[in-house]
């Protein structure tokens, strides 16, 4: 059973959502992909968002789905705490602080990222899912194979200032696709799975661009790969959404 099949999107909350719920996509064209193997894989180009799923475009989708009053842990886990931007109350429903809206969703399960994904999909008629580790490293490196998203040298204060919680999104630079926050602030989930030498999964996934709470250079390297437990929620992870071509979706459907 999937994720889908499990937390289907409302029926008629899709509409209820207002347009700024939807995140901005920059188009990352066609070309090879990393890869490990001797032949790497040639992607035909997709959209992936400018930034992290923000604190404010979840609250919509946590509106639309019904999940305010009715949290799913499966999906995510907040603090009671105020600082992340979504919080847990007494009663146990999700209370938004307006203000941190700006701030990545972190808190947010593997498996709540591709719900998420889920929904927009069926709000936007494209197919909306998170990105391979391979596709985002991709995205992350830019047309010239960057080490970092910005550059071959390590910026610390640009990647990894000091920091005891996430920054609002939008706090680095462009890189050359149009895509900001690659490095560092949070990780962000990828749709790639840790799996035995059998091909068995394990229930972790991939997860890329380092975080406020690591501070080693390498951590951060586009082609850094990390896992965690596809049910973790962290102040640390966060996700964005890829975006493929309506064209495309529409032939594939």
């Amino acid at each position: 059973m999937t994720t889908s099949d499990r937390f289907p999107p409302r029926p008629g909350a899709i509409d209820a959502a207002p347009p700024d719920a939807m995140p901005s996509f920059a188009e990352v064209p066609a070309g090879e992909l990393p890869s490990s193997a001797r032949t790497p894989t040639r992607t035909p180009g997709f959209r992936l968002a400018v930034l992290p799923t923000t604190v404010g475009q979840y609250w919509h989708y946590l509106v639309a789905q019904g999940l305010l009053e009715k949290p799913r842990p499966e999906l995510h886990a907040f603090p009671a705490d105020h600082g992340t931007g979504l919080r847990a109350t007494l009663s146990g429903t999700v209370a938004l602080d307006e203000e941190l809206s700006v701030l990545p969703v972190t808190g947010v399960t593997w498996r709540g990222a591709v719900a998420y994904c889920d929904w927009l999909t069926v709000r936007t008629g494209a197919h909306c899912r998170l990105p391979s580790a391979a596709e985002w490293s991709y995205a992350a490196a830019g047309p010239e194979r960057l080490r970092w998203s910005l550059g071959d040298e390590f910026d610390r204060a640009t990647y990894a200032p000091q920091a005891s919680g996430p920054r609002p999104v939008g706090a680095t630079p462009a890189n050359a696709f149009g895509l900001r926050d690659m490095t560092g602030n949070v990780f962000e989930w990828c749709d790639d799975e840790l799996t035995t030498p059998t091909g068995d999964g394990l229930g972790s996934r991939v997860i890329k661009g380092g975080a406020y709470t690591v501070r080693n250079p390498e951590s951060f390297e586009n082609a850094a790969v990390f896992t965690a437990d596809e049910l973790t929620t962290v102040p640390y992870i966060g996700f964005r959404v890829l975006l493929t071509h309506p064209a495309r979706a529409r032939r594939s459907a």
